[in-house]
């Protein structure tokens, strides 16, 4: 656990090692009394810019929400047809600025443009801040609510405020809270803890005309009070649900909900502090508990370690009590100077620093402006550049919707100047559904290309709008990295990611060299690592391949292979390579011997129906040693396998016998024969012969012969069969 007496750089180590992804960051901008704007001596144009100048100031601390007050005593920072303008703003209640404008609207746009998301802050109760100036026509004009209904007051003090038991008042605050929800396109509607004041009397007539069932007691009236704040809390939470569900609605009570060494029942704090439940009649823990405020915003005005109320021990009670909604806890800026307990430059990194160590604890929200503008003791300037120098998205409100943006595609990137990496992509599709519409972009950053989205060390940006679909990554630094982009609806609900690119821009440089193989079974292999010549990249190659990487006994020879090289980035280059297929050159063959019978005088592959063989042995051979070989066609052969077969023909001409071999260690050679068969038959069982006379033969000259005469013929030079002119 995190403990206020952290020196500063160990603070503000722990504060940037721990920064969270998801975190609100707010601000409250207050303008009662002018605290922080608007100047009502100043032009329209003058207060313009004095508020852009207050977001320019948020936006670069790193905040990314703004709380703008905009009904500070039942008057309107805005048009409005309920409540009169409000005197802060124009020097004359009533008095619409000259020239017109729409400071609410004018606030929403500003603050959209900076990537901040806007909250309408009000006062719901408060009328009149001190009664003394209530006749002041400047400050409170004739349809004020507290002349126009003099009956709703309630004097607290010095303080008027609106009576929270009255129906008839409850639905004037609704009406008005409402009137924004309707016109505005506002991302939260914010309370502060303006309810009933510590010492609240002078309600007997309200508590009597509707008591409801509560007991006219000390502890049945404080019950009924609490109820009538009840029903405005469910009220409002119900009625904005009903119109603009994504809304989000809170509340800011003061730090302490109640004294009490039992932690169900409240806060370890002094028994005499102020505490909310009981002296402004707010349980807020019964609306976080049953889900009628989105958040609580407590304000933990007190430092670490001071006696009584320990910033130490109040934050972690209020962790515990968040009931699955968002607790965000609200700063004492204005309290950091050279005063005992605040003095310390780190108190508000600190705090912040717990805030981060619990679980169910949110964000923070700052009180006020014009302190983080002043930037006492430099914790401004602190939080600036440590705490909150990592940009964080807003936390999500499941229970609001899940519904996710479409994703954003074709991201590229591109070199720029001074190393610069330029990104661009496509709009995600938009959809009508206002969840699914996109708000802003997230950019992410990392050295791995699998990178962790929740990794908050990955974020590297966020668009201020939906409009910019690019950045400039100005800090690479000349590193290699990969990049992706999400989109971000106006809940900070994720789409899915865009494709993933580098910075890595450069092409690999391929290297490739001769490699042989042989072919063992008709088969070899290699792989692309065995073709690298010394292939090399600027960040480093992270895969090979080549184009082919098994042989046969077809490839014997040199084979042009590709080898190709897939960078780190992403970027791939080729270059060709040769393989030598080394194996056994097939040298077929196929040996031709006459069968059984009388020498015929003609060539081994020639058989003469009538004389001498009737029948060829083939025998199949091959140099690369195979020893089975299938013959075809099989049709007149003795066998169709084996290395030797027999041909006995039944018929003259010519017949064609292929072996091949059945193994691959011969590649499957082949080799083919031809056998000649001609007729030599004549009548009676004699045997024709052809005596050839010069170098004609003519057909006058065949004679048929017997066949024991056939080799004296022969031996004279005549041949069997027919003569051939």
């Amino acid at each position: 656990m995190l403990v206020a007496s952290y020196s500063c750089a160990n603070a503000q180590t722990e504060v940037q090692q721990t920064a969270p992804k998801r975190e609100l960051r707010g601000v409250w901008i207050s303008t009662h009394i002018s605290l922080d704007w608007p100047n009502r001596t100043q032009t329209p144009a003058q207060q313009q810019a004095a508020l852009k100048a207050i977001l320019d100031h948020n936006k670069a601390t790193g905040m990314n929400a703004a709380f703008l007050q905009v009904r500070s005593q039942a008057d309107a920072l805005y048009p409005s047809q309920l409540e009169p303008w409000s005197y802060y703003l124009t020097n004359q209640q009533g008095s619409a600025p000259n020239p017109a404008w729409d400071p609410l609207q004018f606030a929403i746009d500003e603050t959209r443009k900076r990537g901040m998301e806007f909250h309408a802050w009000i006062n719901p109760y408060r009328a009149v801040a001190t009664a003394s100036n209530q006749n002041n026509t400047a400050m409170y004009a004739p349809n004020h609510v507290s002349r126009a209904h003099p009956e709703w007051m309630l004097t607290v003090g010095t303080v008027k405020i609106l009576n929270p038991g009255l129906p008839a008042v409850r639905d004037h605050v609704v009406g008005v809270i409402m009137d924004i929800v309707n016109r505005y396109d506002i991302d939260g509607l914010h309370f502060d803890d303006y309810f009933y004041p510590s010492g609240t009397t002078g309600d007997d007539d309200a508590y009597n005309a509707d008591p409801r069932g509560f007991p006219n007691t000390t502890a049945g009236r404080a019950d009924w009070r609490r109820d009538n704040i009840n029903i405005l809390i469910q009220r409002v939470n119900d009625s904005i649900r009903a119109v603009k569900p994504w809304v989000k609605f809170g509340v800011s009570p003061s730090g302490i909900y109640r004294s009490s060494t039992d932690p169900a029942v409240g806060s370890p704090t002094s028994a005499g502090a102020s505490q909310h439940y009981s002296t402004m009649f707010a349980d807020t823990r019964k609306w976080i508990q049953q889900g009628w405020v989105d958040y609580l915003a407590p304000q933990v005005y007190w430092y670490m370690g001071q006696a009584g109320s320990d910033y130490s021990l109040l934050v972690p009670w209020w962790n515990d009590n968040a009931y699955e909604r968002h607790m965000y806890i609200g700063l004492a800026d204005y309290k950091m100077r050279d005063t005992a307990g605040w003095s310390n430059p780190n108190e508000i990194n600190n705090q912040i620093a717990l805030n981060r160590s619990k679980a169910h604890i949110s964000g923070q929200i700052h009180f006020r402006h014009q302190f983080l503008q002043n930037d006492p003791l430099g914790y401004r300037t602190s939080l600036k550049n440590s705490t909150y120098a990592r940009p964080a998205l807003l936390p999500v409100m499941a229970w609001k919707g899940t519904q996710a943006p479409g994703a954003p595609a074709q991201l590229a990137a591109s070199a720029g100047d001074n190393n610069a990496v330029n990104l661009a992509w496509a709009s995600a599709a938009d959809s009508a559904d206002e969840f699914e519409k996109t708000r802003k972009y997230a950019i992410y950053r990392s050295k791995q290309r699998e990178m962790d989205l929740e990794n908050p060390a990955n974020l590297l940006g966020v668009t201020d709008t939906a409009a910019t679909t690019s950045f400039a990554d100005t800090k690479a630094g000349g590193q290699y990295y990969y990049y992706t982009v999400t989109a971000l609806n106006r809940l900070s609900v994720e789409s899915a990611r865009a494709n993933t690119v580098s910075n890595d821009f450069e092409l690999p440089a391929v290297r490739t060299r001769e490699v042989s193989v042989t072919l063992a079974n008709g088969t070899a292999s290699i792989t692309p690592a065995d073709l690298d010549g010394g292939t090399s990249d600027n960040w480093g190659v992270e895969s090979l391949s080549a184009s082919r990487t098994s042989f046969s006994c077809s490839d014997i020879g040199a084979q042009k292979v590709v080898l190709s090289a897939l960078d780190k980035g992403g970027n791939s280059a080729s270059a060709e390579g040769i393989v030598n297929v080394l194996g056994h050159v097939p040298q077929p063959s196929i040996a031709v011997t006459p069968g059984a019978g009388e020498a015929s005088g003609l060539p081994a592959n020639t058989i003469a129906l009538g004389y001498g063989p009737q029948s060829v042995q083939l025998s199949a051979s091959d140099a690369a040693g195979s020893s089975t070989f299938t013959w075809s066609p099989a049709g007149g052969l003795s066998t169709a396998s084996g290395p030797v077969t027999m041909f006995a023909p039944t018929g003259v001409g010519s017949f064609s016998f292929t072996a091949q071999a059945a193994s691959p260690e011969s590649c499957f050679a082949q080799a083919s024969t031809t056998v000649k068969v001609i007729d030599a038959r004549c009548g009676n069982d004699k045997v024709l012969v052809c005596h050839k006379t010069g170098s004609n033969s003519n057909p006058s000259n065949q004679v048929c012969v017997s066949p024991n005469a056939v080799p004296a013929h022969l031996k004279k030079g005549s041949v069997l069969g027919a003569c051939q002119g």
